[in-house]
């Protein structure tokens, strides 16, 4: 019987050349789509549950709140830690990390190899014992055992080593202390939340970290494996009540805790965009999917009326429904079993342009491990059983009567097919409108006024070795003939942190909290800061704040010469300068202090600060980032030259928009052509089921016109139609996604109009088609007998 129905399959499919491409081929561009989009969304959900009683490890954060400061951190002390260990009972074991983000970049060197080396990691020997990152060579627990010992990542071994053996070398750290490579790990995996290239010995953090990092006591991120017995929230709840969780006075703290499984998705410190964007776009996949599905059922119960004599034949023979039902899902697994195969192989085309476009990995070993493989036929089964269940529970139900006269009609005289055109241009349009919303707001964001100019800066990773050297170092890349102007900073800017400072002044009962920037007197006018109120002098030693930091210290009116108290210390405000962004513009401007240090501070060079080259207008960037970085291998030839651009650091703010606006334009596109195909092909059988109508009409001398708009009316009504559905659906879910944007452009009337008549056009051009076509055909053949 099964073989019986796939030769009837074949053989319709091969019949009607026309409705099997559209079918097949939609429905595998639909597949291919949603493969893509479901699998990274799979792929973002799994990070790090590939460790060793993942479900029971936890990541403590801390909550402090102390003179009217509120701050959450990964970062908890080593005392606090140990005390957690030894009093409560559900701690199985604990490992800590210690990163080095406090000192910037590292330089790491072998020979007359030297890079800049970010995110290093100080690691307890435990580390293994929570997280399966395997070992390519070594043993990683006896290396994080010993002090002064090393573990690399394969790919920076390889850049040092090239394909040499590594194991048992020395590296020289920060240009003073000799590491001995004691092991080589294999590149962390796609779906892990780390992003280390290397793992140093805890017990080596004493030798190699400034001693106020440990005369201080070392603070780290701390996680727990905890027994079955208690959960997450019980644990938080648990140390809250009972361990004392800060050992400085007059600070309240609390613990919160993040489940390892669920930290880069939305932890209590990760940035909670991370989860809304997958979230997108497994809607985005869905719905692709939902289309294709549409468009297959649609063409099938079209095609379905045109094999009424088949059906009735069956019915009349004695074929029960049980038999319908199976042949209509028999055909249904053929085509998406055949669609699902062209899918995968689509996927595998378009999966590193895909992954280009959104700015994201997947490693090759997640395609084909079990959660993969899961969703892959999830898909597959879904697309069967939907696909199916239309023509097999419906059109199976019918009389053979009934099915003759292509009475397949919903109450209220709306057939089934229109209501699904309808859907597919509900799911078309408001993906047409959320296009053009995300897109007008990242250029609103791009063009946004900063109170600042990014273009044409550079900003330079200072190393200690050039303090000695400073003054001189400073004077000849000011020598160089495309640099305009240059200034410095203890951070870079858009591409690192900011200190929080607890700033208030002789009037205020708490101090509020003001982002703060150690620059020198060049900062303001190399990165064209504009005055509210200009300061007298030039002096070193000055305090220089934002309006929106004037407003919130309450000395918006008069200023200059307030005495602010920040750091143990008391200065003096000297200017003002006009609001400008220090982050994305996706967040409000912060209130900013600018503490002003001398042009010729080697403060800056001593803790790794940044120089800010401005070029002259119409200066060779290129020969003019050659030429600086020979100046910093004369005065420093053991650092290397290690630079980015402000404007490029600044649009990475927003990527996650830019790849979300990528991602819809695609995706729009892609849903788009699906609905258009399946238009086309219901148009193309509407035309072929009334060519004698056409003919006559013909005949009796109606016009092609007045035949393309009786053969095109009806869709387009639908079309219309769906409009009407599709905008408030559409208003609301992109004035609720334009919330989390402090400056965010308004949704105009005029919006609905444009979308509205673009899914208008592009649907009378696919609908016109078919329509012209019928409408030329000569009446004489239209009119012959069958």
């Amino acid at each position: 019987m099964l073989t019986s129905y796939i030769k009837i399959t074949v053989r319709n499919l091969w019949r009607n050349k026309l409705y099997s491409a559209l079918n097949i081929g939609g429905l595998a561009l639909g597949m291919a789509i949603s493969m893509l989009m479901l699998l990274y969304v799979v792929h973002e959900y799994n990070y790090d549950r590939f460790h060793p009683k993942a479900q029971q490890t936890v990541r403590m954060t801390i909550e402090q709140e102390r003179d009217g400061m509120h701050l959450n951190s990964v970062a908890v002390s080593f005392r606090v830690s140990d005390r957690i260990k030894r009093q409560v009972p559900h701690v199985e074991q604990m490992t800590r990390l210690i990163s080095s983000d406090w000192q910037g970049k590292d330089i790491v060197r072998y020979q007359h190899q030297q890079f800049f080396v970010k995110d290093i990691l100080y690691a307890d020997s435990s580390f293994f014992d929570f997280f399966a990152f395997p070992m390519k060579q070594g043993n990683g627990r006896l290396a994080l055992f010993r002090p002064g010992s090393v573990i690399l990542t394969e790919s920076l071994a390889r850049k040092f080593f090239g394909q040499a053996d590594a194991l048992g070398k020395t590296v020289l750290f920060n240009n003073k202390h000799r590491l001995t490579v004691g092991g080589i790990m294999q590149d962390l995996p796609s779906n892990t939340a780390f992003a280390f290239p290397m793992l140093i010995s805890t017990s080596s953090f004493k030798q190699l970290a400034p001693a106020w990092r440990w005369e201080t006591a070392p603070e780290g991120e701390t996680y727990f494996r905890l027994s079955p017995t208690i959960t997450s929230q019980q644990f938080a709840s648990f140390l809250n009540k009972h361990i004392k969780l800060s050992d400085e006075p007059k600070t309240k703290t609390t613990a919160l805790i993040d489940p390892l499984t669920s930290m880069h998705i939305g932890g209590n410190v990760t940035n909670s965009t991370v989860g809304s964007y997958v979230q997108t776009f497994l809607w985005i996949g869905i719905s692709v999917l939902l289309l294709a599905l549409i468009n297959y059922m649609n063409l099938t119960t079209a095609r379905a009326t045109v094999r009424a004599k088949e059906v009735s034949m069956r019915k009349v023979l004695g074929g029960d429904q049980r038999a319908l039902v199976s042949q209509f899902f028999a055909e249904s697994a053929f085509v998406s079993t055949l669609s699902f195969c062209l899918g995968v192989g689509l996927m595998l085309l378009i999966k590193d342009p895909f992954l280009s476009l959104i700015d994201a990995k997947i490693d090759q070993s997640f395609l084909i491990s079990s959660f993969s493989l899961l969703t892959l036929t999830g898909i597959l089964l879904t697309s069967i059983l939907v696909s199916g269940s239309y023509p097999a529970f419906v059109l199976s139900r019918f009389s053979p009567i009934n099915i003759l006269k292509g009475q397949l009609s919903l109450p209220g005289n709306l057939s089934v097919r229109q209501v699904l055109v309808v859907f597919q241009f509900v799911v078309s349009i408001t993906l047409i409108f959320c296009t053009v919303v995300a897109q007008r707001q990242l250029r609103h964001m791009q063009t946004k006024d900063l109170g600042l100019n990014v273009d044409q800066v550079m900003g330079i990773s200072l190393s200690g070795s050039l303090g000695k050297q400073y003054n001189s170092f400073r004077q000849d890349i000011l020598a160089q003939s495309g640099v305009e102007r240059i200034a410095t900073s203890a951070m870079a800017f858009y591409n690192g942190g900011f200190n929080v400072w607890a700033v208030k002044t002789a009037k205020m009962q708490k101090p509020i909290t003001l982002t703060g920037l150690s620059v020198d007197s060049a900062f303001v006018p190399t990165l064209r800061l504009r005055w509210k109120n200009p300061p007298q002098d030039a002096t070193a030693g000055q305090v220089f704040i934002n309006e929106m930091a004037a407003k919130e210290l309450g000395i918006a009116k008069n200023p200059l010469g307030q005495i602010l108290s920040f750091g143990g210390m008391e200065q003096e405000v000297r200017g003002v300068v006009e609001d400008f962004h220090t982050s994305s513009v996706k967040d409000p401007i912060q209130p900013t202090l600018l503490l002003v240090s001398p042009d010729t501070s080697r403060t800056f060079a001593d803790y790794n600060g940044t120089l800010y080259v401005r070029f002259r207008k119409g200066a060779d960037l290129q020969q003019q980032v050659k030429a600086i970085g020979q100046v910093v291998q004369k005065h420093a030839p053991n650092s290397p030259f290690d630079y980015y651009f402000l404007d490029d650091a600044f649009n990475r703010l927003f990527q996650t928009e830019q790849r979300l606006a990528n991602v819809l334009n695609v995706f729009t596109a892609a849903g788009i052509l699906i609905a258009c195909l399946g238009l086309f092909g219901l148009v193309a059988f509407a035309a072929e089921r009334r060519t004698k109508e056409i003919g006559i009409r013909k005949v009796l001398g109606a016009s092609v016109s007045s035949l393309v708009g009786l053969l095109s009316q009806d869709f387009l009504k639908l079309v219309a139609l769906a409009i009407l559905i599709a905008c408030p659906i559409a208003w609301y879910t992109m004035h609720e996604w334009l919330q989390a944007y402090a400056y965010r452009i308004t949704i105009d009337w005029w919006l609905f109009v444009l979308v509205g008549a673009l899914a208008l056009g592009i649907a009378f051009l696919t609908v016109s088609y078919q329509s012209i076509r019928a409408a030329l055909v000569n009446p004489v053949k239209s009119l012959r007998s069958e």
